[in-house]
């Protein structure tokens, strides 16, 4: 079943997907201000935003809000029973934020996190119609009808739509991409990606994303030094592991 498969035992292809959707996260902090972009990345974001028709300081938004939700739901904990989540509005809250972060951040997510993308579209499809159709679907409406009345929400319907929620997310991506060619726009993402994930953000941004502002960049590394402890180990963590690859 997609639940216990996709959720659980890809856990691992879940985290390599995070660690892309960190680095993105890295990197548009850094890019906030669409006016402090070098030529070929703003470029580059003038391009998405041309494909989604939006401005810039949008997609750039839409982009880093997509990245928090993404991390958000690969750290949510999803327990089932007889293969139902025993939370389904945490659930369907979970697949939610995934196809958001999937969609919004497309561009920018590596060659494999599609790959895995595309199959977990798949399966949430494939398992649509086994899971949800027929007897087995009627199975299912019982056992929530309970919780349905308790909670005053359709969650049969909640759970059900939740099953189409990452592979309309996808075929959204895949399509809105073949409207025109973006070889060049795939090259410079994934160049984009790479120097993310071994390049800490450079020291003057950070007024663009501490979380304790200063009035000065020393004072500002001071009020934030255990956040930036914490992006130095992980980022020491995301280098190691490029390295592995690339041995």
């Amino acid at each position: 079943m997609v639940d216990g498969i996709a959720l659980c035992k890809e856990k691992k292809r879940f985290d390599e997907s995070a660690i892309d959707a960190k680095s993105i996260e890295y990197f548009l902090q850094a890019y906030l201000n669409p006016n402090s972009l070098d030529d070929e990345i703003q470029e580059f974001f003038r391009e998405i935003a041309a494909l989604k028709g939006k401005s810039v300081q949008d997609t750039l938004k839409e982009m880093e809000q997509g990245t928090q939700k993404y991390l958000e739901a690969i750290d949510m904990e999803i327990s089932f029973k007889n293969d139902i989540p025993t939370d389904i509005e945490k659930y369907v809250d979970k697949i939610k934020k995934l196809s958001e972060g999937i969609e919004s951040c497309w561009d920018l997510f590596s060659a494999e996190s599609h790959n895995f993308f595309i199959k977990l579209a798949y399966d949430f499809s494939c398992q649509y119609g086994i899971k949800l159709q027929g007897w087995r679907g009627l199975q299912v409406k019982l056992k929530l009808l309970l919780p349905s009345l308790q909670s005053g929400k359709n969650l049969f319907k909640d759970y059900q739509d939740s099953f189409l929620l990452i592979p309309q997310a996808v075929d959204r991506a895949v399509e809105l991409r073949k409207s025109k060619s973006t070889s060049q726009l795939w090259s410079t993402a994934q160049t984009l990606l790479k120097q993310a994930k071994l390049t800490p953000v450079k020291q003057p941004k950070l007024s663009s994303f501490l979380k304790h502002l200063g009035q000065t960049p020393e004072e500002q590394i001071k009020n934030n030094q255990a956040a930036m402890n914490w992006a130095k180990e992980r980022l020491q963590t995301i280098q190691a592991k490029w390295n592995e690859e690339l041995s």
